[in-house]
C-alpha cells in the first residue's frame, strides 16, 4: 500500500489514479496534492472530475442548478450498463428512481418534505433516552471482557437499532438490514467484481420484496413511523408514491441512517487512541460541551460521506478549469474537510478548534444530510456513555493497525480491535 500512496505523491498527474482502491482507502497525501496542484482534475481513467478544495466544494453544493444530482443508473453514479444476468435479476425487482439524494429541487424538497418530520427537533429529543439505553445495552455486552471488535459491537448495532425503530423494523431483522446496507454500499464503492455484483443484486432485491410487504401492511393499517409516512404520502395531493419510489426513499434512509454514523463512532474512537492530549480533554471534562466538541472534530476528521457524484448541466469553470456539460464529478467532502486554508494544520485532530462547526461532512445546501441532527444526537450519546463507563482506550494486544475500506463515495474502519479499562 506504501509503494502505491507514496507514488501518487510524486508521479505525473497524468499517471495519478485515485479510484486505485489503496489511494481510497488512504486518499490524504494525494487529497493535499490534488489541493496544491489540480484542485479540479480529471481522473484519466474514469473521466470523473474531482473537486478538492473547500471553497469550489462548498460553491459546487450550493449550485445545484448547474451540479445536479439526478445520475444516469437511478443515482449510483454507474455509467456502464449492467450484464444480462444482473439486469434479469433486478427485473424481478423494481427500478431506480431519483428521488432525495438522487433528486434535484423542487421535486427533491417535495419527497424529502414526506420524512422531515421524522427528524424535527421535538422527536430527536424525545429519542436521547433511548440512545443512553441502547450505548449502555451494547457496552453491557462486552465491558467485562475489557476488549471487543468496535465496529460490529458498538459502532454498528447502535445507530442502525435506532434507524429500524424509526423506520419501523423489528429489531429481530436487524441482520438482514445491515446485510442490505452492505449490498447498497458495495454498489456504491465501484470496487465490486463480478461476483459481488451478483451478490449486491440478489440482495437489493431481497430488501425490495422484504419493504414490499411492509409497505402493503402500512398502506392497510398505518403506524407512526417513516415507513408509514412514506407509503401513504403523495406528491401535492396528485397521487401516492409508487413502489420504486418507496423503496428509493426507504433505502437512502436506511443506508444513510446507519453507516455513515457507524463509520464516525469506530474511526473517532481510533483518533482518541492516536491523540491521547485530546482523550485526556475530553477525559478530564467530559461535559456535553466537550463531547460536541469532540463529534464535531471526529465528523470534519473522518468525513464518512467522503465524495458525492454531481452532474453538470452546463459548461461551468471551476478554479481555472472548464468543467464540460454533462460531466460527472466528485464533490470530495473529504477533501475539503481537510483543506489548510480553511482549518489551520487541517490533518491535527484538535477538538479546541473555533471553528470545528465549518466543516461540510453532512453536505452543504439543498442536500445536507437529511439526518446530521440525528446523527450527532447518536454520536453525543453514544461518547456520553463511553466515557463514563470506559477509559484507557488502546489497540488489543497483537491486533494490527485496522484498515479502511475501498469505497468510491464512503470512507470507514472495517473494525477495530478495542481495548480497554472499565471505570468503577
Amino acid at each position: 500500500m506504501e509503494n502505491v500512496v507514496e507514488k501518487a505523491e510524486t508521479c505525473p498527474l497524468t499517471e495519478l489514479s485515485p479510484m486505485h482502491p489503496e489511494l481510497l482507502k488512504c486518499p490524504y497525501g494525494m487529497n493535499r496534492r490534488l489541493q496544491r496542484e489540480a484542485p479540479v482534475f480529471q481522473d484519466p481513467l474514469s473521466g470523473i472530475f474531482l473537486i478538492s478544495r473547500y471553497d469550489d466544494v462548498v460553491a459546487m453544493a450550493m449550485d445545484h442548478k448547474t451540479f445536479s444530482s439526478v445520475m444516469p443508473g437511478g443515482g449510483t453514479g454507474s455509467l456502464a450498463s449492467p450484464d444480462h444476468e444482473i439486469a434479469a435479476i433486478m427485473e424481478q425487482g423494481y427500478p431506480n428512481v431519483s428521488t432525495m439524494l438522487t433528486q434535484d429541487p423542487p421535486l427533491q424538497r417535495r419527497y424529502r418534505k414526506f420524512v422531515d418530520g421524522a427528524f424535527s427537533p421535538a422527536n430527536l429529543k424525545a429519542l436521547e433516552p433511548f440512545i443512553e439505553q441502547l450505548s449502555n445495552q451494547f457496552i453491557d455486552d462486552f465491558i467485562d471482557d475489557g476488549q471487543c471488535e468496535f465496529l460490529g459491537a458498538f459502532g454498528i448495532p447502535l445507530p442502525l437499532t435506532i434507524i429500524a425503530s424509526q423506520l419501523g423494523v423489528p429489531t429481530s431483522d436487524l441482520p438482514l438490514l445491515r446485510k442490505w446496507t452492505d449490498a447498497f454500499i458495495g454498489n456504491l464503492s465501484q470496487q465490486l467484481d463480478r461476483d459481488g455484483q451478483l451478490n449486491a443484486a440478489r440482495d437489493i432485491l431481497e430488501f425490495q420484496h422484504y419493504f414490499v410487504e411492509k409497505m402493503e401492511e402500512r398502506r392497510a393499517h398505518a403506524e407512526d413511523d417513516i415507513l408509514s409516512k412514506v407509503v401513504n404520502a403523495s406528491i401535492d395531493g396528485e397521487k401516492p408514491l409508487d413502489n420504486a419510489e418507496c423503496l428509493s426513499m426507504i433505502s437512502q434512509i436506511l443506508v444513510a441512517g446507519n453507516e455513515t454514523t457507524s463509520a464516525a463512532l469506530t474511526e473517532g474512537m481510533w483518533l482518541l487512541i492516536n491523540n491521547p492530549d485530546q482523550y485526556q480533554l475530553v477525559r478530564q471534562d467530559p461535559s456535553p460541551e466537550m463531547i460536541n466538541a469532540l463529534v464535531e472534530e471526529i465528523l470534519r476528521i473522518t468525513s464518512p460521506s467522503a465524495n458525492m457524484f454531481r452532474r453538470t448541466t452546463r459548461d461551468v469553470e471551476v478554479a481555472g478549469v472548464t468543467i464540460p456539460e454533462n460531466s460527472v464529478c466528485f464533490a470530495r467532502f473529504a477533501a475539503a474537510n481537510q483543506d489548510d486554508e480553511r482549518f489551520e494544520d487541517a490533518l491535527k485532530f484538535d477538538i479546541t478548534r473555533t471553528n470545528l462547526r465549518d466543516h461540510v461532512a453532512f453536505g452543504k445546501g439543498v442536500h445536507h444530510c437529511l439526518g446530521a441532527a440525528l446523527s450527532r444526537r447518536e454520536m453525543n450519546g453514544g461518547f456520553q456513555v463511553i466515557f463514563q463507563r470506559l477509559e484507557n482506550f488502546r489497540l488489543t494486544p497483537g491486533a494490527g493497525e485496522p484498515e479502511f475500506s475501498a469505497n468510491a463515495l464512503l470512507h470507514g474502519l472495517t473494525g477495530l480491535q478495542l481495548a480497554f479499562d472499565k471505570i468503577g
